[in-house]
């Protein structure tokens, strides 16, 4: 084991004979049950929260290793306006640029009544902390659960194409999963990008055609947090409004001035 996940494991007291069970979800869970507060504020969990308790991650070093964590925070910031009866989020998830040789850390955060908020923690720490839900680097998105935390949030990649201004509830019992994407034997199952990206449970939201530049594919997400509360979630931007734009039509985009890896992305709750 990583020697500072070692000591942060021994900090947090965890016991590991005493965890929730927070992993694939059967599709017989009632979606759209439980409910309460957004936040993670005091007071322990609420009623019919999905778990309250972290579990350990499985294959944490290979996670560690391969996934290139770090353990500082990340400097990147979160902003928000109002889009709707929810939000647009904008996320600079630039991790200090495509090429840096010292790689900034993931922008951890989690969804809020008050919009997407930035939880001030490295990547080391978020494999012990059920305090975030959603985490960026460039182009992958992780969710607290599975190989990426110890969480049970949960994902579910909507059918076809919907209109995700005409999403007001969660359709039917949509099959949710946690972010698994390594092997029972530690390997890392890449998204088939062509670029050794993890297929985590949002990887689908961008496409690489030819390759040319991260395209979105306008797939709608509803996810499960931790308090079972449900939420849409769709990626629209990776780069600038013109880049992006650019992206969509041509698939290339120019060198310079893309604006990449400045995320935008819509979400609402969900009754």
């Amino acid at each position: 084991m990583h020697p500072s996940t070692a000591s942060l494991l021994v900090a947090a007291g965890l016991s590991l004979l005493a965890l929730c069970a927070c992993g694939s979800e059967d599709s017989s869970d009632p979606v759209g049950a439980g409910g309460g507060g957004a936040g993670a504020q005091g007071g322990g969990p609420p009623a019919g929260a999905a778990c309250s308790e972290p579990t350990p991650v499985p294959c944490e070093d290979e996670v560690f290793q391969q996934m290139n964590l770090q353990a500082t925070v990340a400097r990147g910031e979160i902003s928000n306006e109002q889009d709707g009866a929810g939000f647009r989020s904008f996320v600079d998830a630039t991790a200090g640029g495509a090429f840096a040789s010292d790689p900034d850390a993931y922008v951890y955060a989690r969804f809020t009544d008050a919009g997407l908020e930035k939880v001030e923690i490295s990547d080391e720490a978020s494999l012990l902390s059920m305090e975030w839900d959603i985490a960026f680097r460039r182009y992958v998105l992780r969710i607290n659960s599975g190989h990426s935390g110890p969480s049970c949030v949960m994902a579910a990649r909507l059918p076809g194409t919907p209109d995700y201004d005409a999403l007001t509830e969660v359709p039917g019992a949509p099959r949710l999963r946690s972010d698994e994407y390594f092997t029972e034997s530690c390997e890392l199952i890449p998204d088939g990008s062509g670029l050794e990206s993890p297929a985590t449970a949002l990887s689908g939201y961008w496409t690489y055609p030819d390759p040319g530049c991260v395209k979105m594919t306008g797939l709608v997400y509803v996810l499960r947090l931790a308090d079972s509360r449900r939420l849409k979630l769709t990626v629209t931007h990776f780069y600038n409004e013109q880049t992006q734009a650019q992206c969509q039509e041509t698939g290339r985009v120019p060198m310079e001035g893309t604006g990449a890896a400045n995320l935008q992305l819509r979400w609402a709750f969900l009754p």
